[in-house]
């Protein structure tokens, strides 16, 4: 709706990101049935952004920044996946017409998502960190969703170590926290003076000691960075390393 162009426009000058978050999906009208309210809780928050992908808002508004959050991000790599081959004309939109889903989006919607997006993640799950080169490392803000109980809290170093024990380290720093501060226009600097203090290191993670080294990290996920969005470099499907 080019009623909120306004909008987008003064929260793209003021640096401002737009944040959805999952709340309260309808549930009276659905029999008050709690698993069609919990399979719908997340695509509520979501639901923006493809509005303004295909809406051409971030074609319109290369700086404007979105971030869906505490919706999880398991569903953005099938999305990428899917809209990127919607975009490129590929044999299941051939019936819609040439070009029907480029129009006012004149990038791949992927380039759209590491450019304008962002998604919180409350207690990523392995599944997703296994995801995260589909995703987009640096679309992914990590966060403890406290005081909620599906979060973190209290155990959130624990929780740490047994969701990054194996990630990449430089990999880690973006997740944890760097690309938090690009998002929301952090004083990184301030910050840092704080997670020095508090933060856990690469060790406290269990990433570094008893003879493995950043390396060894890099190393094992290596065939599946270089897989990558597999729509997009060629490969078949997504791998997991064992």
């Amino acid at each position: 709706d080019r009623r909120y162009d306004p909008i987008w426009a003064l929260c793209e000058e003021y640096e401002m990101p737009i944040v959805t978050h999952s709340g309260s999906a309808p549930r009276e009208e659905y029999g008050d049935l709690l698993g069609i309210y919990v399979t719908e809780v997340t695509w509520w928050p979501a639901r923006p952004m493809w509005f303004m992908l295909w809406s051409g808002v971030f074609e319109r508004y290369p700086n404007l920044k979105f971030c869906a959050t505490e919706g999880g991000c398991w569903w953005l790599p099938q999305l990428l996946w899917f809209w990127d081959r919607l975009w490129a004309g590929q044999k299941g939109s051939e019936k819609l017409g040439a070009g029907a889903f480029s129009g006012k989006v004149e990038m791949l919607p992927s380039e759209y998502i590491d450019r304008n997006c962002f998604t919180g993640l409350a207690n990523v799950k392995r599944r997703e960190m296994g995801q995260r080169y589909e995703i987009g490392i640096q679309n992914m803000l990590w966060g403890t969703d406290f005081p909620h109980p599906e979060g973190t809290w209290p155990n959130t170093h624990e929780w740490l170590k047994k969701t990054f024990y194996d990630i990449p380290i430089d990999e880690s720093r973006v997740m944890l926290g760097l690309s938090a501060g690009d998002a929301f226009g952090f004083d990184m600097d301030a910050l840092r003076k704080i997670s020095e203090k508090v933060g856990p290191t690469p060790t406290d993670l269990g990433q570094l000691g008893e003879g493995r080294t950043a390396q060894d990290l890099t190393d094992r996920w290596a065939p599946v960075k270089e897989v990558g969005r597999h729509w997009l470099t060629g490969n078949d499907f997504p791998l997991i390393p064992q």
